[in-house]
C-alpha cells in the first residue's frame, strides 16, 4: 500500500471500563476474592485510536454521547491524556456507559456491559470524517451491528480502506451483507489460545465469505496470521511477562494500521501490531503508551528483525 494522507477515523462505542482481577472464577452461587481493581475505556476503538496518535498517526476517534457523571469524567480524561482527538457529546442527562471486565490467573475473561442508548446514540453520529480518512477501523460486535451497518456503508460510499474488528464475535449475514465485495476491506478478529490452530482455517473462511482483501486473526501468545487470495502470513507473539491482556487485540490493530497506513507491508505491518500488543500486555494499565521508534527499537531487538 502507499502512503495514505488523512486520519484514521476509528467508530466505535465508548465507556468506562472497570477491570477486576481474580485468581480464578467461581461456580455458580459462589464468590472470589478481587485481587486487583483498576480503570481503563472500553471498546477497542478508543485504545486503537490512543496507539495511533502515540505512534504519530492522526487519528479521529468517532463514538456515542456520553454524561458529565464521574465515570464520564475519567473516560475524558482518559483520552486527554493520550491525545486523542475525538468527536463525541458530553450531555449531562446522559449516563455514561460501562463495562465490567473480569480476568483471572488464566488470563481468560468475562464481561458485563451496561450500555444505556448507546446504540441509538451511534446512529446519530456524525459520519462525514470518513469521507477524507485514510482508513477506517470500525469494531463490529453484535451489541453495537445496528449502528455498524450505517458506518459501513458510509466507508464503502467514500471508497475508504476499511479495518473491520469483529472481536471474536461472528459474522452476521447483515454484516457479511454489507461488506462482500469490497476492494478496500480488511477484518480482524481473534480466537482463544487453546483455538490457534483454528485460527488460518478461520482467516480462509471469512476471506470466502466476504471477498476482503486480508483476514488477521490473532491467536494470543501463539500469535497472529493473516490470509489473502493469494498469501498466508503468520507472525510470532513476543513473549513478555503478562500483567493485563485488556485491549491487547486493539493494540495490535494500532501497530497493524500505523503501518498499513504508512505503505508497509503486511507482513511488517502485523510485525508492529504483535510488538504494540504485547508492549500493552506487559504494561500497568496506565503506562503511557510507546511511540513509535520506542516500538521499533522493542520490537526490531526482541524478535531480531529489522522492520523499520
Amino acid at each position: 500500500m502507499m502512503l495514505q494522507s488523512g486520519p484514521v477515523v476509528c467508530v466505535s462505542y465508548l465507556a468506562l471500563a472497570e477491570l477486576w482481577t481474580v485468581p480464578h472464577f467461581p461456580r455458580a452461587n459462589h464468590g472470589a476474592e478481587i485481587r486487583r481493581l483498576e480503570r481503563s475505556v472500553a471498546a477497542d476503538g478508543p485504545t486503537t485510536a490512543a496507539v495511533l496518535a502515540a505512534l504519530g498517526a492522526p487519528t479521529l476517534l468517532v463514538a456515542n454521547d456520553i454524561g458529565n457523571d464521574s465515570h464520564g469524567a475519567f473516560v475524558r480524561q482518559w483520552l486527554e491524556e493520550r491525545t486523542v482527538e475525538c468527536a463525541f457529546t458530553v450531555r449531562p442527562e446522559v449516563i455514561t456507559p460501562r463495562i465490567v471486565v473480569a480476568a483471572d490467573d488464566d488470563h481468560t475473561r468475562t464481561w458485563f456491559a451496561h450500555l444505556p442508548s448507546v446504540v441509538a446514540s451511534l446512529e446519530q453520529v456524525d459520519l462525514s470524517p470518513i469521507a477524507s480518512a485514510s482508513f477506517l477501523y470500525v469494531d463490529c460486535y453484535e451489541i453495537i451491528e445496528r449502528a455498524v451497518l450505517r458506518v459501513i456503508e458510509a466507508g464503502r460510499a467514500a471508497e475508504v480502506p476499511m479495518l473491520l474488528n469483529l472481536g471474536g464475535s461472528d459474522l452476521s449475514e447483515h454484516v457479511a451483507t454489507a461488506i462482500r465485495g469490497y476492494p478496500h476491506l480488511f477484518i480482524q478478529t481473534n480466537v482463544d489460545d487453546v483455538a490457534h490452530e483454528e485460527a488460518p482455517a478461520l482467516a480462509r473462511s471469512l476471506l470466502a465469505q466476504t471477498g476482503a482483501r486480508w483476514v488477521i486473526v490473532t491467536a494470543g501468545a501463539f500469535g497472529a496470521v493473516a490470509v489473502s487470495r493469494s498469501e498466508q502470513i503468520s507472525v510470532p507473539a513476543f513473549q513478555v511477562v503478562v500483567r493485563h491482556t485488556h485491549c491487547a487485540g486493539a493494540a495490535f490493530s494500532g501497530g497493524l494500521l500505523s503501518g498499513l497506513r504508512a505503505g508497509w507491508s503486511m507482513q511488517r505491518s502485523m510485525e508492529l501490531g504483535s510488538g504494540s500488543g504485547a508492549l500493552r500486555c506487559a504494561r500497568h494499565q496506565n503506562s503511557p503508551l510507546p511511540s513509535l521508534d520506542e516500538l521499533l527499537t522493542f520490537a526490531t531487538s526482541a524478535h531480531s528483525v529489522n522492520i523499520a
